[in-house]
């Protein structure tokens, strides 16, 4: 006759199964991942901006992982949020911005909002709309889109200050292909940019008036 208690003790199946599985978050990966969004979060708060050069593409992963992880656990300070750009080419800037990020539920746009109307003609423009005109390092791409691309912009900024909300000159980096203003919204900057993608050169005039609708709802 087999004793059961014994069978318990010696079978090593048994005791193996007795033993509790390692939470992911005890895993080395997500300590090691955990131990580096701190880190980044402390050269932000440190540098005010974190620059990655020339990374593979494994990399940018990993960074995007990290910051995702970052904001996931509550890591970002009070009142900021990490926001990442293009830097170089291939490269990410980081840097803290103000106020949550405007894809938060908090910040979702009201639902039926007026449309924003884009103009037709590059006049009568608003001052950092000219700037960014005037600037042949920004927005490079062909004339027709770059056209469209300022009108957008215009007109969005045209409505902001019809609500009382202030454009300013947008302080993040640009890829050469971009360019864009900060719309401050209760004392919160938020940058809305225009880029050409390197995929589809189209800009859909149409459909992103909808989106200005949403985004100034």
């Amino acid at each position: 006759m087999i004793d059961d208690d014994s069978a318990v003790a010696d079978g090593s199946e048994s005791a193996a199964s007795a033993n509790p599985r390692t939470s992911y978050s005890e895993r080395p990966v997500a300590r090691a991942r955990r131990a580096k969004a701190h880190e980044l979060i402390e050269r932000l708060v440190a540098e005010g901006r974190v620059r990655i050069t020339d990374p593979d593409d494994d990399e940018v992963t990993e960074w995007r992982r990290v910051v995702n992880h970052a904001k996931r656990h509550g890591l970002e300070p009070t009142g900021k949020r990490i926001e990442k750009v293009p830097y170089g080419g291939p490269g990410l800037e980081l840097f803290l911005a103000d106020g949550p990020h405007p894809n938060a539920r908090s910040q979702r746009p009201k639902e039926n909002g007026d449309p924003v109307p884009v103009p037709s003609r590059l006049g009568n423009l608003h001052p950092i709309v000219t700037a960014l005109k005037d600037d042949e390092r920004r927005l490079v791409m062909p004339s027709e889109l770059r056209r469209r691309s300022i009108l957008l912009l215009q007109g969005l900024s045209a409505e902001a200050v019809r609500r009382g909300y202030e454009v300013r000159k947008a302080h993040s980096f640009f890829h050469p292909r971009e360019g864009g203003v900060d719309i401050a919204v209760d004392g919160v900057a938020y940058t809305v940019s225009v880029s050409r993608s390197s995929r589809s050169p189209r800009i859909p005039t149409a459909p992103l008036a909808s989106s200005w609708s949403s985004l100034m709802a």
